[in-house]
């Protein structure tokens, strides 16, 4: 009988385990599902002006999302005056070489992720900005 007792334990016991650690496993779930993705469009699409190789005005039009977090969205949203100055003016630094080619786009698109986290982070103290993304990039 002491022996059914204690197998009647143990298994509660490891009910009890498992119970926890399928607490915690969708705890940590819903954590993540916080801070999910979250894409917000940059409307209208920027049309910036650079200075080409040849000492000409050259042109970049381009379409533009920025990819953060759900917890982070509002926060860009409400500064997106900043946001849109920091790609305007990170653009217009931008030489023909740094926007001709696939390469120097990734490139492009990498360091404007930085420039607008630089902006932001002086004005909120934060760095929300995963991503930018080109939907179009058009250089005349």
């Amino acid at each position: 009988m002491s022996l059914m007792i204690s197998l009647r334990n143990k298994s509660r016991l490891f009910a009890l385990v498992l119970l926890c650690a399928l607490t915690s496993i969708t705890s940590h779930a819903e954590d993540e599902a916080a801070a999910t993705a979250a894409y917000i469009e940059l409307k209208p699409n920027f049309v910036v002006n650079h200075l080409g190789s040849d000492g000409q005005l050259k042109y970049i039009k381009t379409s533009i999302s920025i990819r953060t977090d759900t917890n982070s969205k509002d926060l860009i949203e409400a500064n997106m005056p900043l946001v849109r100055d920091a790609i305007v003016m990170f653009l217009s630094s931008r030489t023909t070489e740094q926007v001709t080619g696939a390469i120097a786009r990734e490139k492009t698109r990498e360091e404007a992720a930085i420039a607008v986290n630089d902006a932001l982070q002086e004005e909120t103290n934060l760095s929300p900005v995963k991503d930018i993304l080109f939907a179009s990039f058009v250089t005349q």
